[in-house]
């Protein structure tokens, strides 16, 4: 896939986080990697919303802006992106980045929930655990620390109290795969209210882990 069109899929992941509500303001930030050594990323307050190519940032692998056409401009990258760093550092197959505030998923680290009950055939088929690390405050090293064991074995984890970091090869399939966590945790929060969720017997989950439908 050609540059270009990583530039316009990271501008469309970004645009549906915003209108589907899952950042608002200028919260999040998303990246690309296209390059061993060539990573663009969402600008400094910024709204998704409206994000345009003018408002992206290229960096280098230890996050310093490098010649470019997109960098044709005065923007900072975010002040989350060593938690992007991490990853792409961590982990070689990894192309994307995606880090969002969906509301309801982070509802349930506030509170001190399990995310982990194996209630939605779709959700078990796509991912084996949906982790939770430890708050950190965002935007210093303290984030790289408390994702780094997880980020190995897992290409999604929730930030206690804070978001969501998703990894993966495509930005656009991350934005879907956050889409089902939050319907996910919006379905779980209902069935929470009308009373105590059922698992799926352990057969049925284990038939759904093979057949990854």
């Amino acid at each position: 896939m050609q540059v270009k069109d990583r530039v316009r899929e990271l501008i469309t992941a970004a645009r549906l986080c915003y209108k589907r509500g899952l950042i608002c303001g200028t919260e999040g930030n998303f990246s690309v990697r296209v390059k061993p050594d060539y990573i663009i990323t969402t600008g400094r307050g910024i709204c998704k919303g409206f994000l345009t190519k003018k408002d992206l940032v290229v960096v280098d692998r230890s996050g310093q802006k490098i010649k470019s056409v997109l960098n044709n401009n005065r923007n900072l990258p975010s002040s989350e992106l060593d938690m992007h760093l991490c990853v792409y550092e961590a982990r070689s197959d990894v192309k994307a980045v995606l880090h969002a505030h969906p509301t309801t998923l982070v509802a349930f680290t506030v509170c001190g929930q399990d995310l982990n009950y194996e209630i939605l055939p779709e959700i078990i088929s796509q991912f084996k655990s949906i982790p939770v690390a430890k708050y950190a405050t965002p935007g210093t090293k303290e984030v790289r620390q408390s994702i780094i064991d997880i980020i190995k074995d897992n290409d999604v984890v929730v930030l206690d109290h804070h978001g969501i970091i998703m990894l993966g090869e495509n930005i656009l399939d991350l934005y879907f795969k956050l889409e089902m966590l939050e319907h996910y945790a919006k379905t779980l929060f209902i069935a929470k209210i009308l009373g105590e969720p059922i698992n799926l017997p352990s057969w049925a989950v284990q038939k759904l882990i093979k057949t990854n439908f």
